[in-house]
């Protein structure tokens, strides 16, 4: 079986007129969470949302994202990946997780990541600085998963025998994070957290996976197809003729996402980064399906997040419905080993 996650990026009004229209920003925000509500009736196991600063994209705390939705949902799965704890302190990224853990009634997936550089470099922080940060913030949350009282000596943070209120559920919420090298993977296995990757081709991120797996086993912590997912954009069209129109619209959509984050940041400008072969999934439902279901297979993996560059909500709305109706139950009928 693999379980299949929407990664949603909550992307800004896209008419730089709109954008600074108050009224148009708040329907745009009824539009989206009406959305997300109805992708629970499709069948998805969850969404994932990220943090993002200063872009094109309405989350700066996917967290406040996570308590309204949960109040308006009720089986599907609430994840951040990630929230980026080189922004924060350990003490409130454990705190407002285990909040959450109440609030979604269980349903909670956390994730942590150090940052996106171009983000960090815009508030002065390194990415040397967030990756220690990143590491701290870490050790503390899996600490206070475990038992409510925390100690932590280092760099940046240190403290005794704090409480980190509330406690978590049991059992408690998985750590997710996002590992693109042999090392961080390993490292993630070792930890016991899910790891999800993407962006390289199948081939290249093979030993990506067999690092985690190592690690996992190393660790003396849970192996197999529930632990790693992969995420890809995905775009889908109902008619074989749409083939290359799918290929076409997925490739700008792309590049759109990559030229307006670029724009936001006020980044110099710089060529655009190749696209990896397998990176975008296109075609009709079964094309889609078939090849999710290969790199699934081929990576081990049991969680398949599909991100869709689309910018017009009705275009979404169509294409969510498309993957829910088509896609997801060949995803759900597969094996991986």
């Amino acid at each position: 079986m693999i379980k299949s996650w929407l990664f949603e990026f909550f992307r800004s009004v896209h008419d730089p007129i709109g954008r600074d229209n108050p009224a148009t920003v708040q329907q745009h925000f009824r539009d989206y969470f009406d959305l997300w509500v109805d992708d629970e009736a499709l069948g998805f196991e969850g969404i994932f949302f990220s943090e993002h600063h200063f872009g094109p994209g309405y989350s700066p705390s996917p967290n406040l994202v996570l308590a309204k939705l949960a109040a308006l949902t009720s089986s599907l799965r609430l994840g951040v990946l990630g929230s980026v704890s080189g922004y924060a302190t350990p003490w409130r990224v454990a705190e407002e997780f285990a909040m959450l853990d109440h609030l979604t009634d269980g349903r909670l997936e956390m994730g942590l990541v150090s940052g996106i550089p171009p983000e960090l470099a815009a508030v002065g922080i390194s990415r040397e600085h967030a990756a220690e940060v990143h590491a701290e913030t870490l050790e503390v949350l899996l600490a206070a998963i475990a038992k409510p009282v925390v100690s932590h000596t280092g760099k940046h943070f240190s403290f005794e025998d704090v409480r980190i209120t509330p406690g978590f559920l049991r059992p408690s919420p998985s750590v997710w994070t996002a590992s693109t090298s042999e090392a961080s993977a390993r490292r993630a296995g070792t930890l016991g957290l899910k790891m999800c990757g993407g962006f390289g081709n199948v081939e290249d991120l093979l030993p990506v996976y067999e690092a985690y797996q190592e690690g996992a086993r190393a660790g003396g912590m849970p192996t197999g197809p529930d632990q790693v997912g992969i995420r890809r954009q995905v775009m889908v069209v109902e008619d074989e003729a749409d083939r290359d129109r799918a290929a076409q619209l997925g490739k700008e959509g792309i590049e759109t996402h990559m030229r307006v984050s670029t724009e936001s940041l006020n980044l110099p400008d710089a060529p655009p980064k190749p696209i990896a072969r397998d990176e975008l999934i296109h075609g009709t439902p079964t094309e889609v399906a078939d090849e999710i279901i290969r790199q699934c297979q081929a990576l081990g993996a049991g969680h398949f997040v599909a991100s869709f560059n689309i910018f017009d909500l009705a275009e979404l709305r169509r294409v969510h419905e498309l993957f829910g109706r088509e896609v997801l139950p060949r995803l759900r009928a597969a094996e991986i080993g």
